[in-house]
């Protein structure tokens, strides 16, 4: 079933529920105060008998027994008067029957000239609806009236026939009702469905969605908007990760190939080559496959945000987490690194944390002269390494963090303009900002924010 065919079917069951609630409670209001007039016209017309009220003589229909009173002809009712043993002695409009309801009001001890309460019933005669009223006399015997119910039910069945007409009609018209605002409401979902379908067939994310509104709906079609350009942007990081990927990747693979073919001919000359030739060719082939592996691993670093993203974060020391790193990084050089740091905690992963500070000081000992030092500072929720190098210039320090960005001056050097990248990845996990800029020495200026946890 359609979106549509649920609302218009949902307005017509609340219509029909609405209507038949409202019928039943006027029906069953119309059928009491039909009830308690027919009751209180018999009480009335039972009170004008006992009272000796005779608006009519008795041979207008009038019948009188045993001595019995005068009653008075009425077209609307039946009166009927009863001795103390139960006998009939006087009737006008017919006769009625001595129900055992009618026995206990005849059997009513006399109490002074008081006149005891009556008792209603719903009676039947020769087929017709009556309401009785029996009330007891004072002086003994009991006085009946009753009339037929029958106006009375007809009133009744019309007016439940005219609830329903208007239950089916009040139906109908909340289903049209339904029928045109589902319309409404589905026609800018169906248009967003159309758009969804064209972009799963096309995989084009730049298709447009054209639907402005300030309602719920509204705020769908923004968020789907919102949703195709991070697609969009996503697909263009990933092709331009594999461009750059590609370009990266020919020169260590070139140099790689050529230096094989360079083996290959040695192997298969017959002349005679030197150790230390043999061991340059060796040595290149094994520096350009170890640049190759760490090309590698700084894409599939890259190319998953999701164990940045998932790292855990908690207190940390940023001062430990540098002077741990410098250390490992001394240990595997002979630079020299002079340290500076004060007490920091951050709100960070230890791990990741290091990494980044590693990037900085490799890309510092990268570009720097052997005999400059480098020179680590931790202050105040900052970490700066600066070097003694040519710098970077200003037209490329927006861009210094860029994946595969590299400066012309630099593009000769070993590297794959990844490893301030991954720095930029890890800072923006954990809510800091990167910076580039000139040094003291006239070198470069690089590192980075975090937010300062209080101690």
């Amino acid at each position: 079933m359609t979106l549509r065919s649920r609302l218009v079917l949902l307005f017509g069951l609340v219509a029909l529920s609405v209507s038949a609630v409202v019928g039943a409670s006027s029906y069953r209001a119309t059928s009491s105060e039909v009830a308690a007039s027919t009751d209180e016209f018999l009480e009335e017309r039972a009170a004008d008998v006992a009272d000796g009220n005779r608006e009519s003589p008795v041979g207008r229909g009038g019948r009188r027994d045993n001595g019995g009173p005068d009653l008075p002809f009425d077209p609307d009712a039946i009166v009927q008067t009863t001795t103390r043993q139960g006998e009939v002695n006087g009737t006008s409009g017919g006769e009625l029957p001595i129900t055992d309801a009618a026995q206990r009001m005849i059997d009513l001890k006399p109490n002074g000239n008081r006149r005891a309460s009556g008792v209603f019933e719903d009676i039947t005669i020769e087929g017709e609806s009556y309401r009785m009223y029996t009330q007891a006399l004072p002086g003994g015997g009991a006085i009946q009236v009753a009339r037929s119910t029958a106006e009375d039910d007809d009133l009744l069945q019309s007016l439940l026939a005219r609830f329903g007409v208007i239950a089916l009609v009040a139906t109908a018209a909340a289903s049209l009702i339904g029928w045109g605002l589902a319309r409404r409401t589905t026609r800018p979902l169906r248009r967003l469905a159309d758009v969804a379908a064209t972009v799963a067939d096309t995989g084009d994310f730049s298709v447009d969605v054209p639907v402005e509104r300030s309602d719920e709906i509204g705020t769908l079609a923004a968020s789907m908007r919102t949703m195709l350009e991070a697609l969009e942007t996503s697909r263009e990081q990933q092709q331009r990760l594999v461009q750059d990927a590609s370009h990266e990747l020919r020169t260590p693979l070139t140099s790689l190939r050529v230096n094989v073919e360079m083996l290959d001919r040695i192997e298969r000359s017959t002349a005679e080559i030197s150790a230390e030739d043999r061991a340059a060719v060796l040595d290149a082939i094994a520096s350009e496959v170890a640049e190759l592996g760490s090309l590698f691993d700084e894409l599939i670093d890259l190319a998953t945000d999701s164990d940045d993203r998932d790292a855990p974060l908690e207190l940390v020391r940023l001062d430990e987490i540098v002077t741990r790193a410098v250390a490992r990084w001394a240990q595997r050089t002979d630079r020299s690194i002079d340290v500076t740091v004060e007490a920091v905690t951050v709100n960070g992963n230890d791990a990741l944390l290091e990494r980044a500070v590693t990037n900085l000081i490799g890309n510092a000992h990268k570009f720097s002269p052997p005999d400059e030092p480098i020179e680590v500072v931790v202050r105040d929720g900052f970490v700066a390494v600066r070097d003694g190098g040519p710098g970077i210039a200003a037209a490329d320090r927006e861009r210094v963090f860029d994946r595969f960005h590299r400066a012309e001056t630099t593009r000769s050097m070993p590297g794959s303009g990844l490893g301030l990248a991954i720095v930029a990845k890890i800072v923006d996990h954990h809510g800091g900002e990167v910076w580039a800029a000139e040094s003291d020495r006239g070198g470069a200026d690089v590192g980075f924010t975090l937010p300062v946890v209080p101690e």
